[in-house]
């Protein structure tokens, strides 16, 4: 079996499925081959923050990655806006410079960021891949102009785009930092997400509590890994939620930059934690040289 195509994406995440869709949208050709839809990317709740961390940094281009965010995925799902971050009084004034021109108004003890939000991921998934050619399969092998696929088949894509996280990060010789994170869904609902050390939004708890590691791998929650997260959310609301199930992905992360040729086309990956962030504006500019 040999289907061909002017693009092959590989991966079906929220990068591979939004630069498809960009693709598609202009008359491309256009492929995507995963084994399934999402992966990392079907976590409960995706929160598009551009101030990151415990340290307040202010994600590359974050601005103009939020405004891109904002346009691309209020077309498909509802966007739930506003991230209240709470900023011990030590940090203020670094927070402050650091906010520049992002929407957002001091509240009580922190900031609300009032264009960062939060997404249900998966009904995202599926509108973004609705119409889309789609070929279910393992990829073996990155053999531009082909991919060797499980069970024999192959794929001939006249550029090539690794657009996977950190299971297929082996077919490229990839090295970046593969991070578990764990996210628990809860019996309350919290409308406006809440974010420091960990997240609240919707009914998830999420947080990254494992170090990253070399290899893929996907290990079960851990007893100290739940405790973390409670003990962050009982610090977020004086209060420790009731949890009704939990669910584990794998984040991969390189550094800078994102997007870079690669042989046989280009790689659009390794973002870590800011996947739904970049998205969009990344996978403009590559499908902008299509």
């Amino acid at each position: 079996m040999l289907r061909e195509a002017e693009v092959v994406v590989l991966g079906a995440g929220v990068v591979g499925l939004t630069l498809a869709r960009l693709l598609w949208k202009r008359g491309r050709k256009v492929l995507v081959v995963a084994e399934a839809l999402g992966e990392a990317s079907r976590v409960p709740v995706a929160l598009v923050n551009p101030l990151r961390g415990r340290r307040f940094t202010l994600a590359e281009e974050g601005e103009r990655a939020l405004e891109a965010a904002l346009g691309f995925y209020s077309r498909f799902v509802p966007l739930h806006l506003g991230v209240f971050r709470p900023v011990p009084e030590k940090d203020r004034p670094k927070v402050a410079e650091r906010l520049a021109s992002l929407k957002h108004r001091w509240e009580g003890g922190g900031v609300v960021l009032e264009e960062a939000f939060w997404l249900e991921p998966r009904p995202l998934l599926e509108r973004l891949a609705q119409g889309l050619p789609f070929l279910r399969g393992r990829v073996l092998a990155w053999e531009p102009p082909y991919l060797r696929l499980e069970g024999g088949g192959r794929v001939r894509g006249e550029v090539l785009v690794y657009a996977g996280g950190g299971r297929g990060a082996h077919l490229l010789a990839l090295e970046g930092r593969h991070i578990p994170g764990l996210v628990l869904t809860l019996l309350d609902y919290f409308p406006r997400a809440l974010s420091y050390r960990v997240y609240l939004a919707g009914a998830a708890l999420g947080g990254s509590y494992l170090p990253g590691e070399k290899g893929y791998r996907l290990p079960p929650p851990t007893e100290g890994e739940v405790d973390w997260l409670l003990r962050g959310a009982e610090a977020l609301l004086g209060y420790r939620p009731q949890v009704a199930s939990a669910w584990r992905g794998v984040r991969f992360r390189l550094g800078a930059p994102h997007l870079f040729p690669v042989e046989g086309g280009w790689a659009l990956t390794g973002f870590g934690s800011t996947g739904f962030l970049h998205a969009p504006l990344l996978a403009e500019r590559l499908a902008a040289r299509f």
